[in-house]
């Protein structure tokens, strides 16, 4: 018999207690207390607690401290299950609980079974002869804030280490850096419970290795698999397929046990002419599948399948991939947990993350230390979509406790993550953490660090030991003479609150954040039209306010929002809650595009030969586990605003770049998988006058992965600030490879035509032209008075006389009315949708 697997998901019941040490098993209060809520799991106590109306939404104003009660009881979770041969007669048996969130104390039949203390770590526990035809299963949650209150820190740590920190749990669930006010401390189990018979025999682990040789013309797959078994002699097999699904090489051999019923084998398959795992954009992502059995008599016992690709990583200089033997930037985003409220995975909001993420034409996903335990699923969807993950393990900001017991609850966290994901092609590096030496740097100048060893030690031999062929970055950011050094490292773009020498150019941005609020829609769903404009706010900025937008905007910031706001002294001053919102987002937007252009070409125009120096960025964040005015591209409803698109069109693959100083220099920079080459069209566009003041062309080509400066603008000598740069790349077929415009002039300063747009539906594709050049068109849609959920190939966009802009339309609607709008223009065009 195969080993069964039983998830144990329904027929919970959840109850609250006052925090206590331990049931007492002669105590059963717990058994016949009244009011057990039924539930199934995975699921978090607030969670459960909001669909049965106990608490409010937590995301709504003032909500989150109404539920801060949750989190100093003690909650119990109990199911009953029944369970048949073999597992009754002793056959081996295990509890397995993926996910338990975190001081937990775990029954069984009555009976204290095992304790757990670490959110990042599943547990697995024997119950071998401990099982009845029918079972009660109890796990007894303990408030981590009752835990913390009895604590006492060394005195070296105080005022250095957060008492939180001494428990392996998600450091935001004590904070409200993600966006909940002043926390919400998550409960409860938050992955499957499963319960697992074996019969004869069992694999418990299975590590890959996977290589290239002999020029990408033979693969090597190195197979060790060790397990349990209760006889003699137990084989084992390897079946390798290719993304066909054809057999290209298999194995088979006998793994002895030892005394202990342990066993282990290993053995090395090779297969001819690989087909190689790219990064999105740079080709395919074919993948293979090794299965792994363990026989018993020549029947299958156990089976573990994974996928894995075929690829080649060298790190040539600090952060500079080489990938299959092509220079490969990394452009992407850092990632949040997904939603705020639970930290349960929740599949289809990842993938439609990655599907955003793939439309903002990034390659590169940065899971960082202050996020969730990311499930199997999202590494899998990865390794499909050719997304390099870079993954961090759960450190965030600032020291950490170097107690021997809390280095190892940590080195088991990074053996038990290493060994899960090594297999994937998508994991690009290992890093140990985010800005925890950069933290201590600012916030303790001079102090010895607290906790070095975990990252300069235990997680280095851990990645050494277990994946020796990637690379392990200490922390991010670190290199050079400080942790945040651009010119050596990784840096993490504080230049609007600190001064960073060689920040123009760094090796690579880790993390790029300016503060806006998200479109007019979600915000006021969120805050409300009261406090969303408050009355008699005139939008203008003097030297007596404190910030920089409403007093009633800081209630949702965090992190001092206001401090990383970006240059919104560019646009007009707002009067009204659409002028606000669009002012901040543009200059968001404004912000994030020159920074991206400037790190993609590399170099400045006054020394543009030689290699491109920066390797890589990473904008902060992708997305809003909660209802915040922050630095992500996402908001908490899933919708993106103007700071996304303004990136989409920066890592376009092939991008047009005016560089405007005291020359205006065109770059065109190629990070596609081919050389580029055509006619090169320059122009300026008299928007007064409605047509063009100018032109010049080019020949151009490219080789890809490189950026070039194609031309300066002397040729027009002076002209109106008011004319609006244009450029336009365009092959030998007659096809638009690449496009942009831009200004020689701050927006507050520039007067725009009041543009009619035509608009028309071909399919699931709006295509639109103008009459007049068209500021930041805004698509929108209505199905039945429903605004959310719409989702545009492009968005805020420019349009010029002549374009014509053809986009994709994609989203949960299939009917409805869609509209556009330029911003500066009064003129509202409409269509009907229904696909």
């Amino acid at each position: 018999m195969m080993k069964q697997i039983v998830e144990l998901n329904g027929d919970w019941e959840l109850k609250s207690f006052k925090p206590v040490d331990q049931i007492n098993a002669d105590n059963k209060e717990w058994e016949t207390a009244e009011n057990w809520i039924k539930t199934s799991v995975p699921a978090q106590v607030h969670e459960i607690l909001l669909r049965e109306g106990i608490i409010e939404d937590p995301a709504l104003w003032g909500k989150t401290e109404a539920c801060l009660w949750v989190a100093e009881q003690d909650w119990i979770y109990q199911c009953e299950f029944a369970c048949g041969e073999p597992a009754v007669s002793g056959g081996k048996a295990y509890l397995h609980f993926k996910g338990l969130d975190t001081l937990a104390d775990i029954y069984l039949n009555g009976k204290h079974l095992a304790s757990h203390n670490d959110m990042y770590l599943p547990l697995r526990v024997d119950v071998t002869g401990r099982l009845e035809p029918n079972n009660t299963l109890m796990i007894h949650f303990h408030s981590v804030h009752e835990y913390i209150k009895h604590l006492e820190l060394p005195e070296e740590w105080i005022g250095k280490i957060r008492p939180s920190r001494l428990l392996r749990k998600n450091e935001h669930d004590f904070t409200m850096y993600l966006g909940a006010k002043p926390y919400l401390t998550h409960v409860g189990i938050y992955d499957k419970v499963l319960l697992e018979v074996i019969d004869e025999a069992e694999i418990i682990g299975t590590d890959l290795r996977v290589r290239l040789l002999d020029g990408y013309g033979q693969g090597t797959i190195k197979v060790t698999a060790d397990g349990w078994g209760s006889v003699g002699e137990c084989g084992l097999k390897v079946e390798v397929r290719d993304p066909d699904r054809r057999l290209v090489a298999e194995y088979s051999g006998r793994a002895d046990r030892n005394h202990k019923g342990r066993w282990g084998h290993s053995c090395e398959l090779t297969i001819d002419s690989p087909r190689l795992w790219w990064p999105r954009g740079y080709g395919g992502q074919p993948l293979y599948e090794v299965a792994v059995e363990v026989l018993v008599n020549g029947e299958v016992r156990d089976r573990e399948v994974k996928q894995i690709g075929f690829r080649d990583v060298v790190m040539a200089k600090p952060l500079d991939f080489v990938i299959n033997g092509r220079p490969v930037k990394l452009w992407g985003a850092l990632s949040a947990p997904i939603q705020g409220i639970t930290h349960c995975w929740d599949n289809e909001k990842s993938n439609l993350l990655l599907d955003m993420l793939e439309n903002c034409n990034m390659n590169a996903q940065r899971v960082w230390g202050g996020c969730d335990r990311y499930d199997d699923a999202f590494y899998r969807e990865a390794d499909k979509r050719g997304i390099l993950v870079w993954q961090e393990f759960f450190h965030d900001y600032g020291m950490f406790p170097d107690t021997p017991d809390y280095r190892e609850l940590c080195r088991k966290e990074a053996e038990y993550q290493v060994k899960r994901l090594k297999h994937h092609p998508s994991i690009l590096l290992w890093c140990g953490g985010n800005e925890c030496f950069m933290g201590a740097e600012f916030e303790l100048p001079g102090e010895s660090y607290i906790g070095g060893e975990i990252f300069l030690e235990d997680y280095r031999n851990v990645c050494g030991t277990l994946d020796p062929d990637r690379y392990y970055h200490i922390n991010s950011p670190s290199g050079g003479s400080y942790s945040n050094d651009p010119l050596e490292g990784d840096t993490h773009s504080y230049t609007n609150t600190w001064y960073v020498p060689g920040a123009d150019y760094p090796v690579f941005i880790a993390e790029e954040i300016r503060t806006s609020p998200p479109a007019v829609k979600s915000f006021v769903r969120y805050m409300g039209e009261e406090r969303a404009w408050p009355a008699g706010y005139s939008g203008m900025i003097t030297r007596k306010d404190q910030y920089p937008w409403p007093d009633t905007w800081t209630e949702r910031t965090t992190t001092f929002g206001w401090r990383k706001i970006p240059p919104i002294e560019q646009f007009y001053d707002s009067d009204d809650l659409e002028s606000a919102v669009y002012k901040f987002g543009a200059a968001h937007g404004l912000y994030l595009r020159k920074i991206i252009e400037n790190n993609r070409r590399g170099k400045p125009s006054a020394s543009p030969e030689g290699e491109r120096i920066t390797k890589g960025h990473f904008v902060c964040r992708w997305n809003d586990p909660w209802p915040v005015i922050y630095g992500s591209m996402i908001d908490y409803y899933f919708e993106p605003y103007i700071p996304y698109y303004a990136v989409k069109r920066a890592y376009e693959p092939v991008l047009l770049s005016f560089d405007v100083n005291n020359f205006i220099h065109l770059w065109v920079v190629n990070d596609s998988p081919e050389d580029v080459g055509g006619t090169l069209f320059i122009k300026l566009f008299n928007p007064t006058a409605n047509g063009f003041a100018g032109e010049m062309t080019r020949k151009v080509a490219v080789p890809r992965g490189e950026s070039k400066l194609i031309a300066n603008l002397n040729e027009f000598n002076q002209f109106s600030r008011e004319y609006i740069l244009y450029a336009c790349l365009v092959d030998g077929t007659g096809k638009v490879v690449a496009r942009t415009n831009d200004f020689v002039d701050i927006e507050k300063h520039l007067k725009f035509p009041e543009a009619r747009l035509n608009m028309e539906i071909n399919g699931n594709y709006l295509m639109l032209t103008t009459d007049r050049f068209a500021r930041s068109i805004e698509l929108g849609g209505s199905d039945e008075g429903d605004e959310f959920g719409w989702l545009f190939e492009d968005n805020y966009f420019d349009l010029l006389p002549g374009e014509e802009k053809r986009i994709r339309i994609w989203g949960r609607h299939t009917k409805g009315i869609i509209s556009a709008k330029p911003y500066y223009s009064p003129f509202v065009t409409k269509v009907s949708f229904n696909l």
